[in-house]
């Protein structure tokens, strides 16, 4: 059972406890912040809510990382990849992600579903948690198998067969060459007309357009293009490069770490050079044929 190599990860832990770690932070929080280049997660630990990086962290050394849309410190990120592959609690299964929200608006905890012991029971093992009822449910800062029926926000399906789906799709190379290839998966992802050939202007860069203005934020919008809105009118031209640049940066770091090797700080600069494009290929390769937006 591919969810057993990670639950094997996660069990291995089970005690774990942050503040006798010899070393600075949580030992997740050190796996992320080396990761994806963000030094912060390396703690201290009382300052990191690090349950989100002890499940990335056991997904990928399990190699089933991309079966919860890659790497996240984030549950309110991990939650958005996977909205479509949410489950009810009676139907949880060993391997699922369990997200919790016991305060109300943004969600604030998240396991890993050990067992489902029914009646709306869920066995889980969690990091950055208490080893009971006293003491913080999403600040423990220790990794302990839990069980759980209440202020459960979503369970996620992860897809275990996304190895299989990738290689069936044909994935476009990552070489950071716009070609008929990749054009042609732009234009599938986008979900507008396949042909294969960049046209200006185009309605694969209008949806791309429509799909940035509705996920970055208006002011940073404002910011980066001298106007709240940016014009969706079929032209791939700098300020549409800008956006997507935050875009990527800030929800898949993942992706730029691994084709920036960290250094990507001022890299917003409107230039859709061969990195770029890799970016955009990699994330092209993940994102759901005909959706209208990128995973």
């Amino acid at each position: 059972m591919i969810a057993q190599k990670v639950l094997e990860q996660a069990a291995s832990r089970i005690g774990y406890y942050a503040p006798d770690d010899p070393l600075r932070g949580s030992e997740a929080g050190r796996y992320m912040a080396n990761r994806l280049n963000q030094p912060w997660l390396a703690g201290p630990s009382t300052s990191v809510w690090w349950c989100m990086c002890f499940v990335s962290m056991c997904f990928e050394l399990a190699g089933e990382i991309d079966a919860i849309g890659g790497l996240s410190y984030n549950t309110d990120l991990t939650l958005a990849r996977c909205s479509d592959r949410l489950v009810k609690p009676v139907s949880a299964q060993p391997g699922d992600v369990v997200i919790f929200n016991w305060n109300g608006g943004s969600t604030d905890h998240v396991g890993i579903v050990e067992k489902n012991l029914g009646n709306g029971i869920l066995q889980t093992i969690e990091g950055n948690t208490s080893s009971g009822a006293l003491g913080s449910q999403q600040a423990g800062n220790g990794v302990w198998r839990r069980q759980r029926s209440s202020a459960i926000a979503a369970i996620i399906r992860p897809d275990w067969q996304h190895k299989d789906k990738a290689e069936a799709v044909n994935n476009i190379a990552v070489d950071g060459i716009p070609g008929p290839k990749t054009y042609s998966r732009f234009q599938e992802v986008m979900g507008t007309p396949v042909d294969g050939q960049k046209s200006r202007p185009s309605l694969m860069i209008k949806a791309f357009q429509a799909f940035l203005s509705n996920a970055v934020p208006v002011s940073v919008i404002n910011d980066f293009t001298g106007s709240p809105v940016l014009e969706i009118d079929g032209y791939d031209g700098p300020k549409t490069w800008r956006i997507f640049q935050y875009w990527v940066w800030h929800a898949r770091p993942d992706i730029v770490k691994n084709y920036y090797n960290g250094e990507f700080w001022g890299w917003c600069d409107g230039i859709p050079g061969k990195v770029t494009w890799r970016v955009l290929q990699h994330v092209l390769n993940e994102s759901k044929t005909g959706s209208g937006k990128l995973l």
